[in-house]
């Protein structure tokens, strides 16, 4: 049974970074969520206050707003809940609609989402330049989604036609004639800072650089890897990621595994499930403490064994996240004095080597484009394609 006189808590809404109450209604039982402003904050905390009192003045009755009355902070986080189901949690796509609302409800959460214009939408772009420093690019681009949500707020009736248009008409940002900076575009990572590199990482980050030196494939496709997604029927297995990029077209995407992809593979699969990750933090870890064991000299004392948590606080994942993996691979050159580099630069490598010795059909195929254009940016597909180029370059 609900205590009588429980007190919602001031807490952090994580996916927007805002401060967050949730309001019970004491007839109904239904519950509702106000956003405060920015967490932590004197502001957000006064806001707490004022929602609390008028609340408990109410009989700690809610006072649900309709659309019209929507915030942009309650509009965002509405947003959020829809494109957490539509794209997927674990999608990239809910992560750049995660991080576009942070300038935007630090600027405007109180705002109503319906008054919401092009002056505004300026304000949060001039925010993202100042105070985030994004390049010209990333703002173009979470400018669009900002639209984006204002565009799915007309269609589900919570904000009026004229605001999603109104907002189209902020031009983009163009080269030359703006502060935001500029960046270089990615380029192939040299193959002896690859080599470099390598002997320093942890083993599972190894084995991830390797794949994806030798597919050409995409840091989120290694990742995710299972044997229960390769085709080993054949001398060439095919890789079919669960999820990938281009899913949603209605593309195909097949990774030829070639002989010497075979044997990478076959070091870290022994005694591992079809459905567990070939690559994984957690396992990596797990042999960490099994080498560990095996190296000691002397009996181990319970109240050595008693030292590891029953519930740790953070617990390595089952699979590698691109994030993990690139940052994982960002601390090792930084520690040896290793010029930077990034995993998604191992794809264009992979091409551009492929298309050196191949030339650019053998590209086109290892890459999975479905153009000779993106291809010679980097350096209609079949499976034969695929498994022809995978077999060669082995």
């Amino acid at each position: 049974m609900a205590r009588q006189n429980h007190i919602p808590s001031y807490r952090l809404h994580k996916s927007s970074g805002q401060a967050i109450v949730t309001l019970v209604d004491s007839a109904t039982g239904a519950r509702k969520d106000r956003l405060l402003g920015s967490y932590g904050t004197a502001a957000s905390r006064a806001e707490y206050a004022r929602v609390i009192a008028e609340w408990e003045a109410r009989g700690r009755r809610l006072d649900d707003p309709g659309p019209a009355d929507l915030t942009v902070a309650e509009l965002l986080v509405r947003f959020l809940a829809h494109a957490k189901t539509y794209y997927g949690q674990r999608s990239k796509e809910y992560d750049h609609f995660e991080k576009t609302g942070v300038p935007l409800t630090d600027t405007y959460p109180h705002k109503l989402a319906k008054e919401f214009g092009p002056a505004e939408l300026k304000v949060v772009r001039e925010r993202m330049i100042v105070h985030h420093d994004w390049s010209r690019k990333v703002v173009n681009r979470r400018v669009n989604r900002i639209r984006q949500v204002w565009k799915w707020a007309v269609e589900e009736g919570l904000a009026p036609a004229g605001t999603w248009h109104a907002l189209l008409v902020v031009q983009g940002l163009r080269a030359g004639r703006t502060t935001a900076r500029e960046t270089e575009e990615r380029k192939p990572v040299p193959e002896e800072v690859v080599a470099a590199t390598i002997p320093h990482l942890p083993r599972h980050v190894r084995g991830l650089v390797r794949f994806q030196l030798l597919t050409g494939c995409r840091p989120e496709e290694a990742c995710q890897v299972r044997m229960a997604d390769v085709d080993t029927s054949r001398e060439v297995w095919v890789y079919t990621p669960e999820r990938h990029k281009n899913a949603w077209r209605g593309h195909g995407r097949f990774i030829g595994i070639g002989a010497e992809t075979q044997t990478l593979l076959a070091d870290y699969t022994a005694g591992v499930g079809p459905d567990e990750y070939v690559f994984s933090p957690w396992r990596q870890r797990e042999e960490i403490f099994a080498a560990k064991r095996a190296a000691r000299k002397s009996k181990v004392q319970p109240s050595q064994v008693s030292r590891r948590r029953r519930k740790p606080r953070k617990v390595p994942g089952r699979r590698f996240t691109p994030d993990s993996y690139a940052q994982a691979v960002r601390r090792t050159c930084e520690a040896h004095g290793i010029p930077r580099w990034c995993p998604y630069q191992l794809r264009h490598t992979a091409g551009a080597r492929a298309r050196r010795l191949l030339g650019l059909d053998a590209a086109q195929a290892l890459l999975g484009h479905r153009t000779v254009g993106m291809t010679e940016h980097y350096s209609k597909l079949t499976v034969e394609n695929v498994v022809e180029v995978a077999a060669r370059i082995a």
